[in-house]
């Protein structure tokens, strides 16, 4: 019978220490900028004086887990925008709904250079740093912006990454001195075909850079993709 109470104590115990462990709040909602209302993708959102935090996913939605009682400052960072603070009560254990809008930052100086490929490679950068792999994007701005032949040479613009030619115009991307038959070219998700008979490159000196909404080139492969 002592052994029995034992057993029944303990997993009492471990029940009522599981379910103080879950009674805890949490604060999500969505950052957006300030002016036009779009989602800002991969926004630092903790808060101070704590490791609690997260990041912004691509519909600018954040969660910030394990909150306990108390009055808490949350601040909220991304590049190229006025980082915010703002105070928030934790009265009860509940999910508590807190939305940014965030200001595009001037910078006044004694020079000051504004172009618009800044501006549109802002998000571009935003998503390298959120990347959990070795990323490079270029944006749509940027690539306009650009006076390349083809897909090919904006692709060569980034570091790492050459370019083979033929008859003057770039065709084949190199990337970390591989062979193009070792690259695996998408087209929104779709994997492109293969322009050479005996391996899988792809000549891209067929497709016009301003037909491109963007470009992301990665150097490293992690778990979430496919096996080639």
């Amino acid at each position: 019978m002592k052994n029995n109470s034992k057993l029944s104590y303990l997993i009492i115990f471990l029940i009522t220490n599981s379910l103080l462990f879950c009674q805890l709040a949490s604060i999500t909602g969505t950052v957006r900028d300030g002016s036009t209302k779009d989602p800002l993708i991969g926004a630092n959102v903790f808060i101070l004086g704590t490791s609690l935090g997260g990041a912004s996913n691509n519909d600018g939605i954040y969660t910030i887990s394990n909150v306990g009682l108390g009055t808490f400052t949350i601040k909220v960072s991304y590049i190229g925008y006025q980082s915010k603070e703002l105070e928030i009560v934790i009265e009860s254990l509940k999910i508590y709904t807190q939305d940014f809008d965030l200001d595009y930052v001037t910078i006044e100086g004694k020079v000051v250079e504004v172009t618009a490929q800044a501006k549109g490679q802002m998000d571009a950068i935003n998503k390298q740093l959120k990347a959990k792999s070795i990323l490079y994007i270029v944006s749509s701005d940027r690539i306009r912006e650009l006076p390349d032949a083809n897909a090919a040479e904006s692709v060569a613009r980034i570091p790492g990454v050459s370019i083979k030619r033929e008859g003057g115009e770039g065709n084949k991307v190199v990337i970390r001195g591989l062979s193009p038959k070792y690259n695996k070219i998408t087209v929104n998700g779709t994997n492109l075909a293969s322009t050479d008979a005996d391996d899988r490159s792809t000549d891209l000196s067929m497709i016009s850079q301003y037909m491109l909404d963007g470009i992301e080139v990665t150097k490293a492969g992690t778990p979430d993709q496919e096996a080639d």
